[in-house]
């Protein structure tokens, strides 16, 4: 009977040690980059600091891989997140994205803030100090308001061409 347990034992492990090489959703891990994250904004250090806390993981390829991450089936589930969170929005990319897309993703980072539908459940169960409160929720909405305005005048004024060339 330990016999048979044993081996059962040791069957399980391999499939897992096997699983762990196996990446359903792409190989998110092998996508690193330490640019620097949403180049071209304007970001004031305490948005940049909660960016960091709450969102990073998900939503840029500077993720910190946690032991579990690596452990199939657990890393399906983290893979999986991070794919969808870089495919939603990439910090890291953002320097890339056309003005419009700029504009389309401030105004979903403001409503899934607003909304408190990000960080997500279970990104938050294991990673409490993700957690937003409500100043943070404040900050991030406000920010990306304001960015968004910002970025509005600026593409109006490049739109009008430089102001020595504009009749009074």
């Amino acid at each position: 009977m330990k016999k048979r347990w044993r081996t059962i034992l040791l069957v399980l492990i391999a499939l897992v040690v096997l699983c762990s090489f196996v990446h359903p959703f792409g190989n998110v891990k092998a996508v690193r980059s330490d640019a620097a994250l949403l180049q071209g904004a304007e970001v004031p250090p305490a948005v940049m600091s909660t960016v960091q806390r709450s969102c990073i993981d998900c939503h840029s390829e500077q993720t910190k891989w946690p032991w579990y991450s690596h452990v199939a089936p657990m890393s399906w589930l983290v893979e999986s997140d991070v794919s969808e969170g870089r495919k939603n929005w990439n910090m890291s990319h953002w320097n890339e994205m056309t003005a419009d897309e700029r504009q389309d993703k401030l105004s979903g980072i403001a409503t899934m803030v607003h909304n408190r539908k990000m960080p997500l459940p279970q990104y938050l169960f294991i990673h409490r100090n993700a957690k937003l409160s409500d100043a943070d929720v404040d900050l991030l909405y406000q920010w990306a308001r304001t960015e968004r305005k910002r970025m509005k005048a600026s593409d109006t004024q490049a739109a009008s061409g430089p102001s020595c060339l504009r009749r009074p």
